[in-house]
This record gives structure tokens, C-alpha cells and sequence, in this order.
């Protein structure tokens, strides 16, 4: 996973995990797992399994909070975006693009869930002030997709001082090769990439 010529430039380091982390699905929604709806979407399905088996793991631990990416029907809050990505505009609150994937283990009565318009989590959102308020010290982050909103994410992450550990499982992209890169860009720059297996264990020894 690490990149030698990283390496040698001093992109070494590790993050430790901490006591009081959260976990952060980012638009593991409809209109990104169900290609039928959107040509944004693409076969997560691997990743939602996986997903399902962290969220299962981190109850009891931690808050678990999903985004979801979308904008009003006259995509006055999409900004210039939409002039790169032409297909956002299938991504309409309140339709069926925009809810999330019902394979997951999503629970209304302890999960948040925060409406996001920009690739980060954080941009325009509270989530940073939510994770202060919990005394959050690292980020669990699954979703997609992992060269966009999960690496977007991410980077705001480590910029608002909670440390990120993204889980390999857990992460999809439609591009395979956008996917492979980016997981190397985070582990060497921004974040820890873990295994699933790997995660359970860390969560487990917090209970």
C-alpha cells in the first residue's frame, strides 16, 4: 500500500488510533449504489456487505453518522461543480437517488445523518463540530466514492485534526484504477488504510 518514493520523502508516519472514535459512511446512497437510478452509481454492492460488518462492529463504541450528496430541484446550491460532473443533477432531494442504500444497517433512532452539496463531509456541514462536541479523537471512514467524496473527506479530516482510518473493505469507486490510486495517495499523505479484519479488532478492544 505504501509508495517507496513516499517513503523516502518522509511520508512515514502513522496515525494512532484512538478511545473515542466515530464512524463516518460517506453517500453509500441509491444514487451511488444502484446503477439503474444514476450514472453515478456503480456495483457497491461488496463494499455494503463489508460496510454493514463495520457498522455491526462499532456499535456500543461510537456515533455513527451517513452523508448524503444532493441538492434542490432547481440545483441552486450545486455551485460550479455541476459544470464538472454533468450527471449530479440526479442527485435531487427527496427522490430515490438520495436515500440511502437500504442493504445497510442504518438505525434511525441513534444514527445522524447529515445533507452535504460538495465532495467533503465536512464543507457546509456541522460535522466538525459534532465530532468536537463528542470529544471525537479519530474517523472511521467507509462509502463512496473512494477518488471523490471519501477522499475529499478525508483530507478535511486530517485538516480538522481528527484522524482518519480509512477501511480498504469498505470503500468503492467505479473506477478500479482511481480506486487503487487514491488508497495509496491516502495511506502515504492523509490517512491509515486499514482491513476490515483489522478494524474489528481495534473496535473490539474498546468495549
Amino acid at each position: 500500500m505504501q509508495d517507496q518514493d513516499n517513503i523516502r520523502s518522509g511520508f512515514n508516519g502513522t496515525l494512532t488510533f484512538g478511545h473515542r472514535p466515530a464512524l463516518l459512511i460517506v453517500d453509500f446512497q441509491r444514487g451511488f449504489t444502484e446503477p439503474a437510478l444514476s450514472p453515478l452509481a456503480s456495483d457497491c454492492g461488496a463494499a455494503v456487505l463489508a460496510t454493514n460488518e463495520l457498522i455491526d462492529a462499532m456499535r456500543g463504541v461510537g456515533t455513527v453518522i451517513f452523508t448524503l450528496l444532493g441538492y434542490q430541484r432547481n440545483l441552486s446550491d450545486m455551485g460550479a461543480w455541476g459544470r464538472k460532473c454533468t450527471s449530479l443533477d440526479t442527485l435531487i432531494q427527496g427522490t430515490p437517488t438520495c436515500e440511502i442504500d437500504p442493504r445497510l444497517h442504518y438505525d434511525p433512532a441513534t444514527d445522524l445523518v447529515l445533507r452535504k452539496t460538495q465532495a467533503s463531509a465536512f464543507f457546509g456541514t456541522p460535522l466538525s463540530a459534532l465530532l468536537a462536541a463528542r470529544r471525537c479523537d479519530s474517523l472511521i471512514v467507509a462509502g463512496a466514492t473512494t477518488s471523490g467524496c471519501v477522499r475529499a473527506s478525508v483530507v478535511d479530516a486530517m485538516q480538522n485534526a481528527f484522524p482518519p482510518f480509512v477501511v480498504q473493505e469498505c470503500v468503492a469507486d467505479r473506477s478500479a484504477a482511481q480506486h487503487a490510486s487514491n488508497l495509496v495517495d491516502m495511506q502515504s499523505k492523509y490517512a491509515e488504510v486499514v482491513s476490515l479484519a483489522r478494524m474489528r479488532q481495534m473496535l473490539e478492544q474498546l468495549k
